[in-house]
């Protein structure tokens, strides 16, 4: 059995080697654990002893399972494929709960997981039993929400049958545009319906125009976004 001084470099490498695997500063490696920033340092070097509780702290922010961080197998080594997505599921199950609470089923599904960032951000509450991102405001007023991977292209998709009916439904609430790289959000603007209204109206006029065939998907550029909308969220930097 290792003795504690042993033990404490055990748990001071493996938790090292974690944190710069999955690219966390201490820093965010605290905020993630709700430790302070110099006692992660200060069991990184192995400086101080570690309780029980915040090594389920550090390794549910890790999202490992506690035993791990006491391993001598992981320090030290890369671990394969299979085992670094073993050991994200964890993290992966609290996220679903969180998700659930939410009325989020699926984190994977319909951009469940970044929804739930975007209403615990802005307060909305997602309206059960409803197709797509739409949420409602403290007042009951229903919203629209859409989210971007700015990585992967430059614009918002909105639906993929838009005919006068949905525009009409789009003229009713107010609109939410997060906007991520990867899957680090960096901004999120909020549009009232109003603003939206120079392409709600070239929508419909091409719908009539084509004799009443739904459009597909016609998207909203992130420059317009950005240009008119109102920043009501913003990531100064992203995890190192």
């Amino acid at each position: 059995m290792a003795n504690k001084s042993s033990s404490k470099k055990i748990v001071a490498q493996n938790v090292r080697f974690l944190r710069l695997e999955r690219h966390l500063s201490q820093e965010k490696l605290a905020e993630r654990s709700g430790l302070h920033r110099t006692y992660v340092g200060s069991i990184e070097r192995s400086e101080r002893n570690i309780s029980l509780e915040n090594i389920d702290r550090l390794a549910a922010a890790l999202g490992v399972a506690s035993v791990d961080l006491l391993s001598e197998k992981i320090a030290g080594q890369t671990l394969d494929d299979h085992a670094v997505f073993e050991s994200c599921i964890p993290a992966l199950r609290r996220y679903q709960q969180l998700a659930s609470k939410y009325g989020i089923g699926d984190i994977f599904q319909d951009n469940g997981g970044k929804l739930l960032q975007i209403i615990l951000i802005t307060g909305l509450k997602v309206l059960p039993g409803r197709e797509g991102n739409d949420a409602v405001d403290a007042t009951g007023k229903e919203c629209e929400l859409k989210s971007v991977n700015r990585s992967l292209t430059q614009s918002f998709s909105t639906h993929h049958h838009l005919n006068p009916t949905i525009v009409g439904k789009y003229r009713q609430v107010d609109w939410y545009f997060a906007v991520y790289e990867g899957i680090e959000l960096i901004a999120l603007y909020m549009l009232p319906a109003q603003k939206l209204e120079p392409y709600f109206s070239a929508w419909e006029k091409k719908w009539h125009e084509s004799g009443g065939k739904d459009i597909n998907n016609p998207k909203i550029p992130l420059k317009f976004v950005e240009s008119v909308g109102t920043l009501i969220h913003e990531v100064k930097s992203q995890p190192s």
